[in-house]
């Protein structure tokens, strides 16, 4: 499946965000902040602060807020990568544990950011990334990225690897090493391993907690990461940005830089390309289908799930053609919305039930083929006897949820709050419980506008036969200030 992709990059001194548009549709988004920068990928020496075994991990402090958790299994003692299993970019070594010690330093490496009450996921197979290799100094054999696929490239570039390589590290190749020269790998090897060097130097000298080595700025590590044959431009709106991409292609792949332009129009460039219209839809837990089908999105801290339903689709007469069709269409955005806000952990699909298995299979192979081009991994069951598909995708950053919005000050996150109705009763019985104290004097409810409303009109003869029964003098009054389900119960003599 042919994919038109283009990179849109806007920078200022507070933020930088990045939109991946594919086939004119937006499919990822990225924000980078001054004070909260991704942590994945950096590299620090930490101290180890507790071991608990029943979690087969151990607490390391890196001199964040929140201890990161080091699972056991990702502490190497010594392994190789296997040069014949075509690793995965990002593979690691088969691990054979070693015993940890509470209060003894070691080098991590962030995999996943913290995320919720979570401190951040560590490991201790600790890599350098580059465009074309990732370097390992804890293997010593080759890796092969599984999306090379010609056995011509791979047996070339397994060949190249072990002639520039170093006896004592390992690495992986990673897709655009396909489209790299002997010359440039090789240049790139030294490169990496005198980065790692330079770490090595720092760990020795510095002590716990301390940062030995971080990401660069995210629009240099997508140009790494990304920008390749596949990739048709890259568009940025920010001089520092574009001459920052541009020292970078210069020194690993100069033949790219004519895809990298300068953005200087007088409408903000995420306007111009149509990014801040989808971004203002992102969130609705609702989204319509061209069919006149929906998806719904609820997502939760542990989990994902998304529903699929016919809505107003009735063109085709038969139900089965009908309800197909609308999975079909369904699969394509369910794979756009998983993308594009970062949907990660366990995921739950109610597809509409069709009778036909060969058409679940369909169903299946669209959503899989929609997120061919996801770099996150992802892992799928088979159909449930409920007709659920579950998939889980690996999180490495909080999801768009997360980062872009917080926790509602008046629902406190759950998404409901409480009716008008059931808050003019609490006002009841709170007016009950201070009956003694209230006799003789004017009582005042100060409520929030939509509350307000509902008590002077809906609740309003109640209320009045409320206050005859107490023989209670009651006003009601708006506050602007208050959360729309607060009020206040103030008195004053009469």
């Amino acid at each position: 499946m042919k994919v038109k992709t283009k990179i849109v990059l806007t920078s200022n001194e507070w933020e930088t965000r990045v939109a991946i548009i594919e086939n004119d549709q937006l499919v990822e988004f990225y924000i980078e902040r001054a004070e909260s920068q991704a942590l994945v990928g950096r590299i620090y020496k930490g101290r180890v602060e507790n071991v608990v075994k029943g979690l087969r991990g151990a607490f390391v402090n890196i001199g964040l807020r929140k201890n990161g958790f080091l699972p056991l299994v990702e502490i190497p003692e010594f392994d190789e990568l296997d040069d014949e299993s075509g690793a995965a970019e990002g593979a690691k070594p088969e691990p054979r544990t070693i015993t940890l010690r509470e209060g003894e330093d070691i080098l991590v490496q962030v995999v996943k950011d913290p995320f919720a009450e979570k401190g951040a996921r560590l490991t201790s197979f600790v890599s350098v990334p580059g465009r074309n290799l990732v370097y390992f100094p804890n293997a010593q054999r080759v890796g092969i990225s599984r999306r090379i696929h010609e056995r011509r490239d791979r047996s070339r570039l397994r060949d190249a690897a072990r002639r520039f390589k170093s006896p004592h590290a390992g690495l992986i190749l990673r897709t655009a090493a396909a489209e790299a020269t002997n010359e440039d790998l090789t240049s790139e090897f030294r490169a990496l391993e005198a980065t790692w060097e330079d770490v090595r130097r720092k760990a020795e000298t510095t002590r716990s907690p301390a940062l030995l080595y971080e990401e660069p700025h995210i629009g240099v590590k997508l140009v790494r990461d990304l920008l390749g044959p596949n990739v048709d431009k890259m568009v940025v709106d920010s001089e520092d940005r574009h001459r920052e991409i541009l020292d970078y292609m210069n020194r690993i792949a100069p033949h790219l830089k004519r895809k990298v332009e300068l953005y200087s129009g007088e409408v903000p460039l995420l306007e111009q390309t149509g990014v801040e219209a989808e971004l203002e839809r992102i969130f609705q837990k609702r989204i319509w289908l061209k069919s006149g089908g929906f998806i719904t999105v609820d997502q939760t801290e542990a989990m994902v799930a998304i529903d699929v339903n016919t809505g107003r689709s009735a063109k085709e007469e038969d139900p089965e053609k009908l309800i197909l069709a609308t999975n079909i269409e369904a699969a394509a955005e369910i794979a756009r919305q998983i993308r594009l806000r970062d949907l990660a952990g366990l995921l739950v699909l109610d597809f509409i039930d069709m009778e036909d298995p060969k058409n679940t299979e369909k169903v299946i192979a669209e959503l899989r083929l929609q997120l061919s081009n996801d770099r996150a991994k992802a892992d799928y069951s088979k159909m449930s006897r409920f007709g659920l598909l579950e998939m889980t995708r690996e999180r490495t950053r909080p999801g768009m949820m997360w980062s872009m919005q917080e926790t509602c000050p008046t629902c406190k996150g759950s998404g409901r709050v409480r009716s008008r109705a059931e808050i003019a009763m609490k006002i009841e019985r709170a007016i009950v419980s201070k009956l003694t104290k209230l006799r003789g004097r004017k009582l005042r409810i100060v409520a929030a506008p939509a509350l307000h409303d509902f008590l002077t009109t809906d609740w309003y003869d109640r209320l009045s036969e409320f206050a005859k029964r107490y023989e209670l003098a009651i006003d009601v009054k708006i506050d602007y200030q208050l959360q729309p389900t607060d009020f206040k119960l103030l008195t004053e003599a009469l």
